[in-house]
């Protein structure tokens, strides 16, 4: 029985006793937290009652100067940043508890107890009925409780978990809080071990047939030993059984007992990013007749293969990996994303003709994986330290248990960036150890780490300083460095290659002049050099298409993950403050498309694109000269204003189009695009009028309860155009659900994502709504001087 345990925590930041699990008597003696938080008597009436997933950090005010800020050292990896203060985001963490009163009902008693979580960041401490549980330092890895001999399956229990995310563990935006789901798990004395299922599909030549092994770890915590028999079932998507088998096991005494069953299924439908089917494996395990335990695990059958001179292939089918590069925080959420707000990312990426997502620098939530699955996205997952202490094996080896019967997952990444040792011959060694422990448990899929041609003072543009060491990865990963593509192919010709990580074109969503005042930055004004104070990151112009076009006319690259998909807080590049965020991404924080998401949807799929840019609303600009890009993948495009042709020009594949000094007038830019010499699409861009009203664009109409709904607001004048330049604050109110979150996208605006109001950024600004259950929930948007924008939402 799976207890869904993410609803009505009680919860404050503050730094309350006990502080550590030693303090007290609770390092002397079993119950003893009758004192502070743990405590059965503790009062948290005055507490505040939050749904999970949570980041506290969030709702915090910024802060640009820390009382420990002067003693944080320099990003590694971010020069630029002045410390870990700015590169968080200019949020800082620190201590939190959180408090939750439950009963466990009948049925439960006599039965094992589990919970899981799925994230906490960091430093978490979990007590149950004024006993101490367990400890798990890491902010990204996920951990389970067997927590049987503390809870009272009579009476009410309380949970208290105590989060310390002061120190940080990354050089991003890290949040803080129970940021993952969380579940309680009521089991039979004898059950699948957590995490305990391995599905290993693999189709025949004939991709008729496909061999499927399936291995089970029980769990016999009784102590006389147990005749097990196991059985297992596979469904088809509709249910429809497929093939069926069984095997008897002994399990010793509170022991742990293993079976393997092999499977033969027919007629297989093959699961790939076009065509995502899923088949379902249900494990059964029986005591003398009785079943102790049913689990379901969905699966695809899939062949991976990677090659040296041609790439990745599917299934036998050749798959040009086009990825992005993703980091677990959204506007109005921050690291507590809803599910539903997840799946709108990743639908997002797809409609661009993305086909896989890094989980950069750390494991993907299973919710996250579970829509992989669905939609058809490959997932390069990575573990957050390249490392083989005995934590971070660990953690390595809980991804791998917790995340191996994903169809979606194809590699596993072990490392990123290791500028310090990457080069050093111990991580050579580092490397084997954690090969071995993925072949271990799971010997389907390759490792890879993302290495970066950088020793930390020192960049090269050949492979010579660290082929002796990447040579033991089974893939070989490039962070950026283009010029040492070839050299390392030619070093090591049988071993695959992937870019891990790749330029984007950094910038601003619907800002076309550099302003370093308010963080905002255009790739392709040609005065960025003057106008910023950093000049390195003046020379950001083309290299996202640069790199693109570099790989694709490189056959024997697997694939590549653009950095990144969206924006995120901290790491504020290429701007630092006022900028609290990132301009890295194809999205912006809040998954606006940015102009060059047009770039990648153009050479990423097959669909006739063509997008002009920068709007036309440029007042006082009349008379003066303008540059006009174009993003498309037709053959020839003609540029107009008011009817004026500014040429005819030809597309240069994987690259983009300007018409230099093109006169601004007030009224219609349009564009032509042609194919095989007839006109195939145009788009046109009007000087809009006064913003008039404000229109809300519900993601969906109806959401299931509990679910979170993602609403845009834009700025429109009287002809419905949205006004690219408007920046009206509007002010939210909701009936039937709760309002979570907003943001705007913009990089440089410190207001409180909390606050039910919101200053629109270039037009448009979006608001996280939750449904609390059943029923409609109406959103209503006002501001001075407009009309005012509302939407209705159905919970069912």
């Amino acid at each position: 029985m799976i207890i869904d345990f993410d609803n009505d925590w009680k919860f404050i930041e503050a730094d309350l006793p006990p502080f550590r699990s030693t303090d007290g008597w609770g390092g002397a003696k079993a119950h003893a937290y009758s004192k502070g938080v743990p405590a059965a008597e503790f009062d948290d009436s005055q507490w505040q009652t939050v749904q999970l997933p949570h980041d506290f950090v969030s709702a915090k005010e910024y802060c640009f100067k820390s009382s420990g800020s002067s003693e944080m050292q320099d990003i590694p990896e971010m020069e630029s940043i002045g410390s870990r203060l700015f590169a968080g985001g200019c949020l800082e963490g620190g201590a939190a508890w959180y408090r939750k009163r439950f009963t466990l009902g009948g049925g439960a008693e006599n039965k094992r107890v589990y919970i899981h979580f799925d994230g906490v960041y960091r430093d978490s401490t979990v007590y149950i009925n004024q006993y101490y549980v367990g400890e798990h330092k890491s902010g990204y890895s996920p951990f389970y409780y067997d927590i049987t001999d503390f809870v009272d399956f009579d009476g009410e229990n309380i949970i208290a978990v105590r989060v310390d995310a002061s120190e940080r563990e990354g050089w991003w935006y890290e949040g803080g809080g129970i940021y993952g789901h969380v579940r309680l798990e009521v089991v039979d004395n004898v059950h699948v071990k957590p995490w305990g299922i391995a599905v290993r599909s693999v189709p025949g030549s004939d991709k008729k047939t496909a061999e499927t092994g399936i291995e089970v770890s029980v769990l016999n915590r009784c102590l006389e030993k147990r005749e097990l028999l196991i059985e297992t079932e596979i469904r088809d998507r509709e249910g429809h059984l497929q093939t069926k088998g069984e095997k008897t096991v002994t399990a010793a005494a509170w022991d742990e007992a293993k079976c393997s069953l092999g499977l033969t299924l027919d007629g297989i439908h093959l699961w790939d990013t076009e065509d995502p089917y899923l088949y379902k494996a249900v494990i059964r395990v029986f005591s003398d007749g009785r079943l102790c335990d049913e689990r379901e695990v969905s699966f695809g059958i899939r062949e991976l293969r990677f090659d040296a001179d041609s790439g990745f292939y599917i299934n036998g089918k050749h798959l040009r990996i086009q990825g992005v590069c993703c980091h677990n925080d959204h506007a109005g959420a921050g690291i507590g994303i809803p599910d539903s707000v997840n799946e709108y990312r990743l639908k997002k990426l797809k409609s661009m003709g993305a086909n896989a997502v890094r989980s950069s620098h750390y494991p993907a939530s299973p919710a996250l994986l579970d829509m992989c699955d669905r939609l058809g996205m490959l997932v390069y997952e990575e573990t957050r330290r390249m490392s083989s202490a005995p934590d971070d094996i660990e953690a390595l080896k809980a991804m791998v248990m917790r995340d191996r019967n994903h169809p979606s997952v194809f590699l596993w990444g072990i490392g990123n960036e290791e500028i310090f040792s990457q080069h050093r011959s111990e991580t050579a060694r580092t490397t084997r150890t954690m090969k071995a422990g993925v072949r271990k448990l799971d010997p389907t899929r390759p490792v890879t780490s993302a290495v970066v041609c950088w020793d930390g003072e020192r960049r090269y543009d050949n492979a010579e300083k660290y082929v002796d060491v990447t040579k033991e990865l089974d893939i070989m990963g490039f962070n950026y460095c283009p010029t040492a593509w070839d050299d390392y192919h030619e070093r090591m010709p049988e071993q695959p290659v992937i870019i891990t990580e790749a330029s984007s074109n950094s910038g601003t969503r619907g800002c076309y002049d550099t302003d370093e005042s308010r963080g905002h930055y255009y790739v392709l004004d040609g005065e960025n050099y003057e106008k910023v104070e950093n000049k390195r990151k003046a020379v950001k112009k083309d290299m996202g298409e640069y790199e693109w076009k570099y790989f694709a006319e490189r056959p024997y690259l697997a694939g590549i993950f653009i950095w990144t998909g969206f924006d995120y807080r901290g790491e504020p590049t290429p701007l630092q403050y006022p900028a609290v965020y990132s301009q890295f991404g194809i999205f912006d924080y809040c998954g606006f498309e940015k102009d060059n998401y047009y770039y990648y949807k153009s050479w990423w799929q097959d669909e006739d694109v063509l997008h002009i840019f920068p709007h036309w609303d440029h007042p006082g600009m009349t008379g003066r000269p303008i540059n006009v890009h174009c993003y498309s993948n037709l053959e020839e495009i003609e540029l107009f204003v008011n009817g004026k042709s500014y040429g005819r020009k030809q597309m240069r594949r994987n690259w983009y189009l300007t018409w230099e000094n093109v006169i601004y007038e007030p009224g219609e830019l349009k564009a032509v695009g042609y194919r095989n010499g007839m006109p195939a699409a145009e788009e046109i861009v009007k000087t809009t009028g006064a913003p008039c009203g404000i229109r809300l664009k519900a993601y969906k109409s109806e959401i299931r309860p509990g679910d979170t709904a993602v609403i845009d607001a834009e700025i429109v004048d009287e002809n419905g155009n949205v006004v690219q330049t408007a920046r009206n604050m509007l002010h939210f109110s909701v009936s039937g659900g709760t309002l979570t979150g907003t943001g705007n996208g913009d990089p440089g605006d410190h207001d409180s994502e909390k606050l039910p109001q919101r200053r629109a950024f270039n037009g448009r600004c979006q608001l996280l709504v939750r449904a609390d259950g059943d029923g409609t929930i109406d959103v209503k948007a006002d501001s001075d001087g407009l009309c005012c924008g509302e939407c209705r939402i159905k919970a069912v």
